[in-house]
């Protein structure tokens, strides 16, 4: 092995250059207005109770929209079988169920800022599971609860929200498991499910 094939394998890291991370870093610290995002999506009803098609696609960054047909992910929602059966559905079928969704993201982001973290600190991490769970409590979606309570405060659906992160690495220890607590606050998705965000939907005819 020479010894620039050597410095470029030490170079990259979980798949990312480091010298390519550090440079985006320096320029996104002295351009933030480059790097914010605006993200979205888009649900359509398929006339069949709780089935959606959702897609995602353009994405706005840095005040530019980017739009590539390679960029549209298609989604199609509804419930599990067993409880479309049970709800009386006519031919019950099985579809991704929005909760479980939003978890798998949440699980999906909590490893993105982990492992992104872990290359920033010089942790070498060999292995990275998320596991995350959450108790939900369907009587306001099936209208046997009204949404506010008596003191006129929206009731919360769901439970404490519960995440597991196990890892394994060289030098990982106990001190390590106390920084990667800390980086789960890194998570843009962990953000968005424990942060207060104002939300007014706005409704109009089509």
């Amino acid at each position: 092995m020479t010894e620039t094939t050597q410095r470029g394998e030490e170079r990259i890291k979980q798949g990312v250059d480091l010298e390519n991370v550090e440079a985006f870093l320096d320029y996104a610290e002295a351009n933030p207005a480059d790097v914010q995002f605006e993200l979205g999506a888009v649900g359509t009803y398929e006339g069949r109770a709780i089935h959606t098609r959702a897609k995602t696609g353009p994405y706005t960054l840095g005040g530019g929209e980017i739009d590539r047909v390679a960029r549209e992910y298609t989604y199609h929602f509804g419930g599990h079988r067993e409880v479309e059966e049970a709800v009386g559905f006519v031919d019950p079928t099985d579809r991704r169920e929005v909760i479980e969704t939003a978890l798998a993201a949440l699980a999906g982001c909590l490893n993105a800022a982990v492992s992104m973290s872990a290359l920033a600190q010089g942790v070498e991490l060999d292995e990275l599971e998320t596991t995350v769970r959450i108790e939900w409590d369907p009587f306001v979606f099936l209208w046997l609860e009204d949404v506010e309570g008596e003191d006129g405060a929206p009731r919360d659906m769901f439970g404490d929200l519960q995440v597991e992160i196990e890892v394994s690495g060289e030098d990982v220890d106990e001190g390590t498991l106390d920084e990667i607590r800390e980086w789960t606050g890194r998570s843009a998705v962990y953000n968005l499910f424990t942060l207060p965000h104002r939300c007014e939907p706005e409704v109009g005819l089509k």
